[in-house]
């Protein structure tokens, strides 16, 4: 996952925080991935999730995803998805996490 200022293909604009959600999401990442969810919610700034390319996520991320939607929720601060990717759906939908996380399965 790249910080969200780095990102040169971004379509950040200045009053949103874009967070690139990287191929893979996994407890080998959680504290990168942390630190950019503590950043995005400081910002106060609603908050865009680039998902696209996500290949895999786990357990331990889709805990961190839904804590930090959790906390967004109880600041009042939006969070949007850039195409999520089927993989990711699947796997919220694995843990019953797709209602929280705003994440709905591809049924086609």
């Amino acid at each position: 996952m790249s910080t969200p200022s780095d990102s040169e293909d971004s379509s950040q604009d200045t009053n949103s925080y874009e967070i690139n959600c990287g191929e893979v999401m996994d407890i080998n990442s959680i504290a990168e991935v942390h630190i950019q969810f503590v950043e995005a919610l400081e910002s106060g700034q609603p908050v865009v999730l680039n998902a696209k390319q996500v290949e895999r996520a786990d357990t331990s991320a889709l805990q961190l995803l839904s804590t930090f939607f959790h906390d967004a929720i109880a600041q009042k601060q939006s969070v949007q998805w850039i195409e999520p990717s089927d993989s990711l759906c699947r796997s919220a939908a694995l843990l019953g996490l797709s209602d929280l996380l705003n994440l709905n399965v591809n049924t086609q």
